[in-house]
């Protein structure tokens, strides 16, 4: 019987580095979303605080964060060779969230181009 609790989960390298990847994206969107709603207002002092205390950046910076830290856990345990290429995925997650969340484009290039970086990530996964 296979039994996988959330202790064995977090410290799965590979775990830890999609939830890094996840993370890094979600807190992409969430910068974004906070971003698009600048134009608002006039003076640069108060936009940045504003921009910067504002719950969508707060919690995007939050995520990023915590994606570092599995990041570093990866890094420490399987080396900057394995983790480094799962960065590139971020690319993959957040076009996703682009094209669902705020409706951008995503020309047929860019969809072949995604597809090779998920090639290569997987590539770099299955490896030992």
């Amino acid at each position: 019987m296979l039994t996988v609790t959330i202790r064995t989960l977090l410290a799965d390298p590979l775990a830890q580095i999609i939830i890094a990847t996840f993370l890094g994206g979600i807190g992409q969107a969430l910068i974004q979303i906070r971003r698009d709603q600048r134009r608002r207002w006039q003076r640069f002092v108060a936009t940045a605080m504003r921009l910067m205390l504002s719950p969508g950046v707060l919690a995007g910076l939050g995520a990023y964060a915590l994606s570092s830290v599995f990041y570093v856990m990866v890094v420490r345990s399987k080396g900057l060779s394995f983790a480094y290429p799962f960065v590139a995925a971020n690319q993959v997650i957040v076009f996703l969230l682009a094209w669902l969340l705020f409706r951008e484009a995503i020309p047929p290039l860019r969809v072949a181009g995604l597809i090779v970086v998920c090639l290569g990530v997987l590539l770099i996964a299955l490896s030992k």
